[in-house]
C-alpha cells in the first residue's frame, strides 16, 4: 500500500496529525500497537484526572456541613472509581477511532519498524513470533504488512522513567510506576512516592484525598523544581495541611515493595508504605529501526522548526523531540509537521504553550513567570480571597499573577487557584498575540466568575485593580 504519510504512534500527536493530514488531502495511515489515544488517554492525563475528580469529591465531605449539606457514613469505593475511569477512557478511545475512520485514515494495529526511509513494516507479536526479524527478509509477512510512503511522522511518545543509569537505584524493580498505579487500585493504607514533579504531586493529591498516609520523597530541596518558588511553597503548605509528609534532599539507598531506605539531613531513615516511582518519563524509541536510516538520538531526536529530522522526509513530534512533555504540545507539534509536509503555513505558535497541574488548588503557567526587574518587568497579582465566586465555592486559597515587560506587553503568568487550568488560555492568548496588559483588560470579565481574578491581576500591573488595596507608599 502506498501512502503520502505514515504516522507511527496513535497518541495525541499521532491521531491529531493523522486527522489534520487527511483534511489537507494526504493519504494517511496510522500505526498503534496498544490503544489509540496513547499515554495521555490510556495511562496518563485522562485516567489521572478521572481519579482526582472522584477523590476531590470525597475529600470535600468535611466541608459539606458548611454548605448546608448533611451526610453520614460517607465511604469510598476505589473499584468503582477505577471502573468509571475505565468507562471514560473506553468512550474516548472509541471516539478517536471513529474520527480517524471518518476522515479516511487507515489504522494499522502493531508496531511500526522503519526498514528504509520510504518503507515501514508493521509487526505484531500476537502470533508469538518475532515478526520484525522475519519481515526484514520475507515479503510475505506472517502477522503484519509492509507499506510504502513519501513521508513518515514519528509520534511514539514516552515511557515511565527509571533513574539515571549512571546512578543505578537498588530495588527499582520492586516499585510501582505510573502505569501500574493507573491500571488498578493500590493496596495498603500508606504510600511512598519517589519524585517531586507533576506526576508525583498529582498522585500524592489523589492518595491523600482518599485517606491514605502519603510520604513524598524528593531529591531536590523542594517539589515542582521547574516551577516558581511561590508555586512550590504554596503547594507544599497545602499538601502538608492535608497531612502529607514531604522529605526533601533525600538520597535513595534501597527500595523495597513496601518500604524505602533513605539518607536525609536527619541521617539514615526508613519510611514504610507501598513504593511508587514517579520521576518523569523518557522518550520511546524502542524497536523503531532508526539505525536503518541513519537517524541518531540521545534522550531526544533533533528536529527543526518544521519538526523535520535530519532526513527530509521523516518528521517527529511530541515527547521524543525534547519539547514540553504535554499532550497538547504533542498535538500542536504534529499539526506543525503535517502542515510543513503539505506545504502549508504554520497555524500554531509552538513557542507559547501553557502547562497545567491538577492538584487542589490547580496550577497553570505560561511564558515567563518571574519578572526581571532590572529590565523593567512588572507584575500584577490578585489574591483569590477577594474573588466572590471563589468564596462561594469555598476555594479562596491562591492567586493569579501576570508578568509584563517594560512596554507593558504580557510575557507570562501563573495561576494557583480553583479552575486555573480552564483560565490559563486567556493569558496564553495575551502572550502569543503580544498584547499589553491594558489591551488584555479591554475585555469585560463577567461577574461573578473566577476569571475576574485574571482581569484584576492584569489591572494590578498599573495599580488599577478594584479589589486590591492600594500599595503603601514608601
Amino acid at each position: 500500500m502506498q501512502y503520502d504519510l505514515v504516522i507511527i504512534g496513535g497518541g495525541p500527536g499521532g491521531y491529531t496529525g493523522a486527522i489534520r493530514a487527511a483534511k489537507l488531502g494526504l493519504k494517511t495511515a496510522i500505526i498503534e500497537y496498544k490503544q489509540l489515544g496513547g499515554t495521555c488517554l490510556n495511562r496518563g492525563c485522562i485516567p489521572t484526572k478521572a481519579l482526582l475528580f472522584s477523590a476531590e469529591l470525597f475529600a470535600g465531605r468535611s466541608d459539606w456541613a458548611e454548605f448546608g449539606i448533611n451526610a453520614e457514613n460517607v465511604t469510598i469505593d476505589e473499584n468503582k472509581i477505577y471502573q468509571r475511569k475505565d468507562k471514560i477512557v473506553a468512550s474516548l478511545c472509541g471516539g478517536i477511532e471513529s474520527l480517524l475512520k471518518a476522515n479516511g485514515v487507515d489504522i494499522y494495529r502493531g508496531k511500526g519498524y522503519i526498514k528504509d526511509k520510504n518503507t515501514v513494516i508493521i509487526t505484531d507479536d500476537c502470533c508469538g513470533v518475532n515478526t520484525r526479524d522475519t519481515a526484514l527478509n520475507n515479503e510475505n509477512i506472517l502477522c503484519g504488512n509492509k507499506i510504502t510512503t513519501k513521508y513518515i511522522l514519528l509520534a511514539t511518545g514516552s515511557l515511565p522513567a527509571g533513574f539515571d543509569p549512571k546512578r543505578p537505584l537498588n530495588g527499582l524493580e520492586n516499585t510501582l510506576n505510573s502505569d501500574d498505579v493507573l491500571s488498578a487500585p493500590v493496596g495498603g493504607d500508606s504510600v511512598i512516592i519517589i519524585g517531586g514533579g507533576v506526576i508525583a504531586v498529582e498522585f500524592a493529591s489523589y492518595f491523600v484525598a482518599i485517606g491514605k498516609t502519603v510520604t513524598l520523597v524528593v531529591s531536590s530541596d523542594r517539589i515542582l523544581k521547574n516551577m516558581s518558588e511561590d508555586i512550590s511553597r504554596q503547594l507544599t503548605m497545602v499538601l502538608k495541611r492535608k497531612g502529607l509528609k514531604i522529605i526533601t534532599n533525600a538520597e535513595i539507598r534501597q527500595l523495597y515493595k513496601d518500604k524505602a531506605d533513605l539518607t536525609t539531613a536527619a541521617g539514615i531513615q526508613t519510611v514504610t508504605g507501598t513504593v511508587i516511582t514517579a520521576v518523569g518519563r523518557v522518550s520511546n524509541f524502542s524497536g523503531l529501526g532508526l539505525e536503518n536510516v541513519g537517524l541518531s538520538y540521545d534522550r531526544f531526536i533533533k528536529v527543526d522548526n518544521n519538526m523535520r529530522t535530519a532526513l527530509d522526509n521523516i518528521y517527529a513530534c511530541g515527547d521524543i523531540t525534547g519539547g514540553m512533555q504535554l499532550a497538547h504540545f504533542a498535538a500542536a507539534s504534529a499539526v506543525t509537521a503535517v502542515e510543513s509536509i503539505a506545504g502549508q503555513n504554520h497555524s500554531i505558535d509552538l513557542s507559547v504553550c501553557p502547562a497545567c497541574i491538577y492538584t487542589q488548588p490547580e496550577i497553570a503557567v505560561v511564558g515567563r513567570t518571574e519578572p526581571n526587574e532590572a529590565e523593567g518587568d512588572k507584575t500584577g497579582k490578585f489574591m483569590m480571597g477577594a474573588n466572590g465566586k471563589a468564596a462561594i465555592e469555598g476555594c479562596t486559597r491562591g492567586y493569579a499573577k501576570v508578568v509584563t515587560d517594560k512596554s507593558g506587553k504580557v510575557v507570562g503568568g501563573e495561576l494557583f487557584c480553583v479552575r486555573a487550568t480552564d483560565m490559563i488560555g486567556e493569558l496564553a492568548l495575551a502572550v502569543q498575540k503580544g498584547m499589553t496588559a491594558h489591551e488584555a483588560t479591554a475585555v469585560i470579565h463577567p461577574h461573578p466568575t473566577v476569571m475576574e481574578a485574571v482581569g484584576e491581576s492584569l489591572e494590578d500591573v498599573y495599580g488599577l485593580a478594584t479589589h486590591i488595596l492600594p500599595k503603601k507608599q514608601p
